[in-house]
């Protein structure tokens, strides 16, 4: 077909573009024996049925375009005027520009957030997820529990929100990619303009899981969930936002090596487990266990999110050395006090127990002196005074572990940072989508 994009529409007999194709897709895979795609397991016969048929559909399309008036207007008519010579030159094959792949990157742009917002009740049930999420997170979480869950789940969700709503996105539409690659669709503008529409989504889902559980937190609760001044807050919440552009780089690196939609909704559960095993939310990773974690995005935006907060930790690791706790941990320190505690005690004790054991010698020996000297001659002098000890010396009560933990998180990762945390994740980011786009060349050849 050879026209404008309204009659290829009217060609087709179709109201939009996502029409156009399915009614392509239908007639090919009509054509082919009802194989939308041939099977890794395809006979013999099934094989044949599948390539003639396809270049049967593609026939059919051609006469039907050479019976329309479009096809007389824009080929017949251009072509009766030329001149030939016997001569063709060869084509030219341009090297596309920077401005070519940006007017690519526009289009795709434009023309994949067109069919996403065709599609408003996926996109309706995309926007409830975060409330939905943050409200029963916020029944969960108890008001005086450490802030690791919340901000672990806040990570984690990120991360599923960028994974599940991109892990189809190239897949599901390999044979028009197919189409277009064979004619001038570049890799980059490609990938790139599904990263850039669908980060706008995953974006907007984390401003409503942050959002709502940060105001519900404010407003039910005299606990806030989410502690922190304003540029804590925001620095969190582009935390999320490029923690699910992660998930989304490695939703469309999964969906561009799989076969099947299939096959990328069965993976994405195979991708986030690990993510709750690794990612620290059992406890500090140790061993072998922290070295999975590292290769995990969950780890580092779980870490980052606490670390943002400005809360001191429970154990060692990540304690604040200028903190009250002195870089031990809650639970350190208050041992370490308490310990301090019962150290001073047997001081003071053996002081104590020392100062009435001279006292009492002293007061033996002057009573006998004075049993020496006869205490019947008249005029000697009286008795010794016996000692007077004293009140025992106080011991200070120990320090018990205040119940309210809501002000601290279990841990910060020894491996981890502020800058550190955010760089892997970029650097993650940027490994994913370079990865999409050497498997979708690969799968060119």
């Amino acid at each position: 077909f050879y026209g404008t994009p309204q009659e290829a529409l009217a060609h087709a007999g179709a109201a939009t573009f996502r029409d156009l194709f399915e009614k392509l897709e239908e007639s090919t895979a009509t054509g082919q024996g009802g194989l939308a795609s041939l099977p890794p397991n395809a006979t013999a016969e099934q094989k044949r049925t599948y390539d003639g048929g396809r270049d049967e559909v593609a026939e059919e399309w051609r006469r039907r375009f050479h019976r329309t008036e479009v096809y007389r207007r824009n080929v017949v008519e251009p072509l009766s005027g030329l001149t030939h010579d016997g001569q063709t030159a060869p084509v030219a094959h341009r090297r596309p520009t920077i401005a070519d792949a940006v007017r690519q990157f526009l289009t795709l742009v434009r023309r994949y957030a067109e069919v996403l917002r065709r599609d408003r009740l996926n996109l309706l049930i995309l926007f409830a997820q975060a409330p939905i999420i943050a409200v029963l997170t916020f029944l969960v979480v108890g008001s005086e529990a450490p802030r690791d869950f919340p901000y672990f789940l806040l990570a984690l969700v990120a991360l599923w929100f960028g994974t599940s709503v991109a892990a189809r996105e190239i897949v599901k539409e390999r044979a028009v990619y197919k189409r277009e690659r064979m004619v001038n669709l570049s890799l980059l503008p490609y990938v790139g303009s599904k990263l850039f529409v669908l980060s706008l989504i995953v974006g907007a889902q984390c401003v409503l899981l942050f959002g709502t559980l940060k105001v519900l937190s404010t407003v039910l609760s005299s606990a806030d969930y989410l502690p922190g001044n304003f540029f804590q807050l925001g620095a969190q919440l582009l935390t999320l936002i490029l923690t699910g552009m992660v998930g989304i780089a490695l939703g469309l690196f999964v969906s561009a090596i799989v076969k099947t939609s299939e096959m990328a909704t069965s993976l994405v559960p195979l991708i986030l487990i690990p993510q709750l095993l690794f990612s620290g939310l059992v406890g500090v990773p140790e061993g072998a266990a922290r070295v999975v974690g590292a290769a995990m995005p969950a780890t580092w935006a779980f870490d980052e999110m606490k670390r943002l907060s400005g809360l001191d930790t429970l154990s060692k690791e990540g304690s604040d050395q200028e903190g009250r706790n002195q870089g031990r941990g809650l639970f350190k320190q208050i041992e370490h006090e308490n310990e301090q505690v019962i150290t001073q005690a047997r001081k003071d004790i053996e002081n104590y127990r020392a100062r009435a054991e001279r006292e009492m010698k002293d007061y033996e020996q002057k009573m006998g002196e004075f049993l020496q000297r006869g205490a019947s001659v008249p005029g000697a002098s009286p008795p010794p005074e016996p000692p007077v000890l004293g009140q025992p010396p106080a011991v200070k009560d120990a320090r018990y572990r205040d119940p309210d933990l809501s002000g601290y998180v279990e841990f910060l990762h020894p491996w981890g940072g502020v800058a550190r945390d955010a760089a892997i994740l970029s650097v993650m980011l940027l490994i994913f989508f370079g990865a999409t786009v050497i498997a979708l060349r690969v799968r060119d050849r």
